[in-house]
């Protein structure tokens, strides 16, 4: 049904239009009052739950009721002096339209009308529940910070601060989605942020058309969606000091309302191997964990092709008592060993998502009678090679080294690319696939800026901070500025 959307001067229709658009929903309270000193009534309407029944009753119904508030000779007069000394709130606007109205109800304000008076004062009475500042899941350390982000966009926000306390941090707040209505905040450092990566976000937030967005990967979609690739092209982290470390370096950080992790842009490949233990720890001597890290990570994509090559196609290159292992091993196995590979990483990927959704006490039943009884089982009943199970494990846990799981998605994807080159081509498969994968990471781009950064093309000045850490008195008191080859939009074309 079509409703009128202005504001009437009559009291009880705004209430009618306002419970219409609302579909006369039990939790919409509506509290009539009379305003003895200028004698006229008014109404105060809220939702019960998201907006503060305390807060409501305290901070502006009691000062309606017991204010003394004086004759005005006109309506705005009123609102003048009803807002400057009656009701208490720190953010109160005028709202002249029923359907923007019912906007702010439903973001947990209060509204106030006065019969006779076209128009509500909207006070902010918000209560959302959410849990408290925990530890943060995406990514522990043993050293350093243990707070992570809640979904409280405010809140994750207010953590950012407390660590850069400078007057140059901008934040600019817009809500998307047309059902859900969610707030995303855009976080940079003024004088330090690149202007046209700033802009290019600004500009697809813009086009953005979305009907909800329930989650920070949405907005991530949206915005990273004319490149195809298996490579994030934005860091997702749920750390307050992560994020204050990325903005520091003049990239741009995403909020978004009921999401416990933020969007990190521009993000560059050797981005996704750094920790925060690597600036919180002294100097670690000739182990260089970022360095292994990327060499795990490398090695995790490339064991099952190279192991399914070598005794597909090239067993003759392996050594005699190596391949007299495997030969023996794979007498009575019935399938291929690309096919045991990729069954194994299958298994493997289940087991891992089992323990991760169910409830703590199955999770941990499951992962062993998966990760031990299974595996065993399955080498004596002769359906899978010792080997096979053990290249497999072995993949899986040089990839967990990876500290973002995004990208170890992407290993995982890759590695089964190269499991099946492996199986139909051999080491000219893996090769191919691997000259492919380079060509496309050479070509990639994160908001203009190249993924292989500062390595391709090769940035002197950047090589501080990537495989090989320099003091943190170099790192921090030094320009921070990206590499853009060409322009955004031309990128994307591309």
């Amino acid at each position: 049904m079509k409703v009128n959307s202005e504001v009437s001067n009559v009291l009880q229709n705004n209430i009618r239009i306002l419970n219409t658009i609302l579909g006369n929903s039990s939790d919409f309270q509506v509290r009539e009052i009379s305003l003895t000193s200028i004698d006229k009534k008014a109404a105060v309407l809220f939702f019960d739950e998201i907006a503060d029944s305390n807060v409501v009753q305290r901070y502006v119904i009691e000062p309606l009721v017991s204010y003394y508030i004086p004759h005005s000779k006109t309506d705005e007069e009123l609102l003048a002096f009803m807002e400057s000394a009656v009701i208490q709130s720190i953010n109160i606007t005028r709202v002249e339209d029923v359907t923007h109205a019912s906007n702010e109800l439903l973001e947990g304000k209060t509204l106030v009308i006065v019969e006779g008076i076209n128009t509500f004062l909207s006070a902010n009475t918000v209560k959302w529940n959410g849990r408290s500042i925990e530890s943060p899941k995406g990514q522990r350390v043993a050293k350093g910070p243990d707070v992570g982000f809640s979904e409280n966009r405010s809140t994750n926000i207010s953590l950012v601060r407390q660590i850069i306390k400078n007057p140059n941090v901008r934040v600019t707040t817009k809500q998307y989605g047309t059902n859900t209505r969610t707030d995303v905040s855009v976080m940079y450092i003024e004088n330090i942020v690149d202007k046209q990566v700033l802009d290019t976000i600004y500009t697809r937030l813009k086009n953005l058309q979305l009907d909800a967005v329930l989650e920070a990967n949405y907005i991530e979609m949206v915005l990273t969606k004319e490149t195809k690739s298996f490579f994030p092209l934005m860091l997702n982290t749920d750390r307050p000091d992560v994020v204050a470390g990325e903005m520091l370096e003049g990239k741009i950080a995403i909020f978004v309302d009921g999401s416990p992790f933020v969007l990190i842009a521009p993000a560059v490949l050797i981005q996704f191997f750094q920790t925060p233990e690597d600036y919180y720890q002294g100097k670690t001597g000739l182990v260089n964990p970022r360095l292994i890290r990327f060499f795990l990570f490398i090695f995790s994509m490339y064991i099952p092709g190279m192991y399914v090559a070598f005794v597909t196609y090239h067993a003759n290159l392996l050594p005699v008592k190596l391949l007299v292992g495997f030969v023996s091993q794979r007498e009575l196995v019935p399938f291929p060993t690309s096919l045991e590979v990729t069954v194994l990483t299958i298994v493997l990927i289940a087991i891992n998502e089992s323990s991760t959704r169910l409830p703590q006490n199955i999770a941990i039943t499951v992962s062993i009678f998966g990760g031990i009884i299974l595996g065993q089982s399955a080498i004596e009943s002769q359906l899978v090679g010792a080997a096979s199970l053990v290249v497999v494990s072995v993949t899986y846990i040089f990839l967990s080294v990876v500290p973002i799981n995004t990208l170890r998605i992407a290993a995982t994807n890759i590695s089964l690319c190269f499991t099946a080159m492996g199986a139909a081509l051999g080491f000219y498969g893996i090769a191919l696939l691997s000259l492919l994968l380079l060509l496309h990471l050479c070509s990639l781009r994160s908001f203009g800026v190249p993924y292989l950064s500062p390595f391709a093309p090769l940035v002197a000045h950047d090589l501080k901070d990537s495989a090989i850490q320099l003091s943190q008195e170099e790192m921090t008191n030094d320009e921070s500025h990206f590499t853009n080859e060409e322009m955004i939009e031309e990128t994307d074309k591309g």
